[in-house]
């Protein structure tokens, strides 16, 4: 199979690998006074817990015992232990969303250490990659982007939720500021949260209760729900809690003097500004300070054709949620902070058990619980009494997600092979292995980065926040001239000068290098990760892992691909530095698919290189990762 790929090769690559092309990845363009300068923040990655040890391997053991009783419970037997090649690919693409490089996979299998695995686990999980991996996950999930609404940047949300992962901040920690913040965005960039649905409020309510509680519940916003059991007078009563959160000012609001502020404004701006282009550009102070998150007395009532008997239409709806033990508003309370506290309580049944769920998924690969989103009263584990323990793990921990990854990674199960055939989700699964499945587009896209930048695992700088201190005005005593002197000072540390100069340092013939989690969010129509499934950012978890002719495209004669043989790029560095074509045939193997190559292939490599010279290495580049190993978490 891969001698006919080669052949087939021969004559559409050959000579790129030693293409003489100049300029390449973190090679700065040439200083000069008119250079604008990057800030960036510092990273600093939480670690892991070396007091939880032996509580980390009692665990594992535990789910281990529970995992392998329900294998005789169901007849079922398990796949066998994976090998060092396999497993260290995995565990890289699975902690950090990228294969490992060459060195760190070679060391790994050729280690004797006994416990090599729990020791890379734990650099893993507190290497960078961990926290942009998991960025990548919450920015599927909470639809991240750019533009959270009118003239309100994304960024400070963006952010935020990347030092979290960074941090480590406790889940329910992380879901409370989201769900109770108030304010601007650049001032409390959680409140991102709810103003990525602003002008939505029942639209929220659903989306809430599938991300956090794994129930969908949209259908009874205008009936009684056809599947399930909930009624359309519940999920109103659900969506009271917030009802009275609003996202935006009105520019008239007496607090601002009297008068439209917005349409003051411009106008005293029109006689400042001689590029005055009808105040657009100012939109981002004007209209941007307008939307923020508050809560005013709003009460919700029925619909108007609401058409069953337990109320009658346009009554009013009092706050009650979907779940018992109910919220209990308390004096100098809102009921939107009341219900963030009911969310995200551990006496919640839903809120845990959903977090469990998703990340037992991501790790490997089906939910115990499948639709992970649709959970339902009746819906039973494949494993109860395993999502029981999990769930009280959970809990243990303190919504601690990497130390319950931690536990994850050092069970039996996530070392064994992978299953290799389709699952059936609408039977259950009883986790034989991990299920073989595709690379994210994330992950594709990073594993490109680290072929071929010179320091594949190291973070990228971060541009700084947007600074709160120019976007924050007081539209009841701002100036036009203030606003117009900051909107330059904006433009000078956010603006397209600075944007360009941050992104050039990591360009490549017009391709940003940096990893998927430090791309525009999302990147636009057309890119690479867009062209591998990556969401629009518009539907929760949004990303699709399919195939398409795009893709086919993309790794046949894409610009990513032609990346790995460029003379400066990592791979080809260290695929010409071999000491002879055997040694550089295994870097190659290694590099891609972390993995020696078999006898055979070793041959027809070799017999690749004989034939057509230094060529031949980029030929046998450019086979591997178009296979299909390549492109599967195995």
């Amino acid at each position: 199979m891969m001698r006919r790929t080669m052949v087939f090769l021969t004559c559409t690559v050959a000579g790129l690998c030693l293409a003489g092309v100049t300029g390449f990845g973190q090679s700065r363009a040439k200083s000069n006074k008119n250079e604008v300068p990057v800030p960036t923040r510092p990273i600093k990655i939480a670690p892991v817990d070396d007091k939880l040890d032996e509580q980390v391997r009692r665990s594992a053991f535990l789910i281990d015992r529970m995992v392998e009783a329900n294998y005789k419970k169901q007849g079922v037997t398990p796949n066998p232990v994976a090998s060092d090649e396999v497993w260290v690919r995995r565990a890289y693409l699975v902690a950090t969303g990228t294969i490992p490089e060459y060195k760190h996979a070679r060391a790994f299998i050729r280690s004797r250490s006994g416990d090599k695995d729990q020791r890379l686990i734990d650099e893993l999980l507190e290497d960078p990659g961990y926290a942009s991996h998991m960025y990548n996950y919450w920015a599927d999930l909470l639809r991240l982007s750019e533009r959270v609404t009118n003239n309100v940047p994304g960024r400070p949300y963006i952010e935020w939720v990347r030092q979290c992962c960074e941090e480590n901040k406790p889940y329910d920690e992380f879901v409370y500021e989201m769900l109770a913040a108030e304010g601007k965005i650049w001032e409390n960039p959680a409140a991102g949260y709810i103003l990525r649905d602003s002008g939505m409020p029942l639209d929220a309510v659903n989306n809430t209760v599938r991300v956090f509680l794994g129930t969908q519940i949209g259908c009874a916003q205008c009936h009684d729900h056809p599947f399930d059991r909930w009624t359309q007078k519940e999920f109103y009563q659900m969506a009271a809690f917030t009802y009275g959160t609003n996202t935006r000012r009105s520019a008239a609001d007496k607090m601002f003097g009297g008068g439209n502020v917005v349409s003051r404004l411009r106008e005293e701006l029109a006689t400042i500004d001689e590029k005055y282009d009808g105040g657009g550009k100012y939109n981002r102070f004007l209209s941007g300070n307008l939307m923020e998150v508050h809560d005013v007395n709003r009460t919700l009532v029925l619909p108007h054709d609401y058409q069953y008997d337990d109320a009658k239409p346009k009554s009013k709806v009092e706050t009650k949620t979907i779940f018992d033990p109910q919220p209990v508003v308390k004096p100098g309370e809102t009921p939107r902070e009341a219900m963030a506290k009911w969310m995200t309580s551990k006496e919640n049944p839903r809120f845990t058990k959903t977090i469990v769920n998703r990340i037992w998924k991501k790790t490997f690969g089906v939910g115990l619980i499948e639709p992970e989103d649709d959970m339902r009263d009746d819906t039973v584990a494949s494993n109860p009494e395993l999502m029981d323990f999990l769930i009280s793990e959970m809990h243990r921990l303190d919504f601690d997600l990497k130390e319950f990854q931690r536990v994850l990674y050092n069970t039996k199960l996530f070392r064994r092979e992978s299953t290799m055939v389709e699952i059936d989700l609408s039977v259950p699964y009883h986790f034989q292995g991990p299920v073989l499945r595709r690379m994210t587009p994330e992950q594709v896209w990073d594993s490109f980065i680290t072929l071929a930048t010179k320091e594949p695992n190291a973070y990228q700088p971060k541009p700084a926040a947007i600074d709160s201190n120019i976007m924050t005005i007081d539209l009841a005593t701002v100036s036009a001239q203030e606003v117009f002197d900051r909107n330059n000072a904006l433009n000078e540390s956010n603006g397209y000068k600075y944007r360009k100069a941050r992104d050039d340092v990591y360009k490549h013939e017009g391709l940003l290098l940096v990893r998927a989690s430090e791309q525009p969010q999302p990147v636009p129509p057309g890119h690479f990760l867009r062209q591998f499934g990556q969401s629009d950012r518009e539907t929760i978890q949004g990303n699709f892992d399919g195939g398409s002719v795009p893709q086919v495209l993309q790794m046949f004669n894409g610009p990513l691909t032609h990346l790995l043989l460029h003379e400066k790029s990592y791979l080809h560095h260290n695929v010409v530095t071999g000491r002879s074509p055997s040694d550089r045939i295994e870097t190659i193997f290694l590099s891609i698919l972390s993995r020696f190559p078999t006898d055979e292939e070793r041959q027809v490599a070799e017999d690749e290189v004989r034939e057509n010279g230094p060529a031949g290495y980029g030929n046998v580049i450019w086979s591997l990762v178009n296979t299909r190993e390549f492109l599967f978490v195995q």
